[in-house]
C-alpha cells in the first residue's frame, strides 16, 4: 500500500480543500483535525482493492463498488447514508477520481516495470555475446 501513497498525495493533497498551504503550490500538511484520519489513507487497502477489481471505462462503476465496499463500513455512514458525502465533505468521495487515477498510474508503471524487467532479462539471456557465468 505504501507504494500508492506518494502518487495519491501528489494528485490529491495538492488540490484538497483541507490542505494547508504556505503558498499556492506549496503543500505544508493536511488540515483535517488530528482526531480524524483522512478516509483516503484510512481505507486505502479497500480502495486499492476496489480500483483493481473494476474493469470499466465508466467511473460510475468504480463509485458504485466504492460505496458498496468502503462507504458501508465507514463510521460516518448510517443506514447506508453518508452525511459527509451528501454535504460533499468526504475527501475520499470528493477526490476518488484522482485517487483511482493515481492507483491506476502506479499499477501501470509497476506492470510496465515488471514487463520491461522480463524483456530485458530475456534479451540478455538470448544475447550470444554474453560470457558464461564464472561459477
Amino acid at each position: 500500500m505504501h507504494e500508492y501513497l506518494p502518487a495519491i498525495r501528489q494528485r490529491v493533497c495538492l488540490v484538497c480543500v483541507d490542505g494547508i498551504f504556505k503558498s499556492k503550490h506549496e503543500f505544508v500538511r493536511c488540515g483535517l483535525s488530528k482526531n480524524w484520519q483522512c478516509p483516503v489513507e484510512q481505507y486505502l487497502p479497500k480502495v486499492v482493492e476496489v480500483v483493481e477489481s473494476v474493469d470499466s471505462s465508466k467511473m460510475d462503476d468504480y463509485f458504485a463498488l466504492l460505496h458498496e465496499k468502503v462507504c458501508l463500513e465507514c463510521e460516518q455512514s448510517k443506514d447506508g447514508v453518508c452525511e459527509l458525502r451528501l454535504k460533499s465533505d468526504c475527501p475520499l468521495d470528493r477526490y476518488f477520481m484522482l485517487v483511482a487515477g493515481a492507483i491506476e498510474e502506479v499499477k501501470g508503471a509497476r506492470k510496465n516495470f515488471d514487463k520491461n524487467d522480463i524483456d530485458d532479462s530475456i534479451s540478455k539471456c538470448s544475447d550470444d555475446k554474453l560470457s558464461p557465468t564464472p561459477w
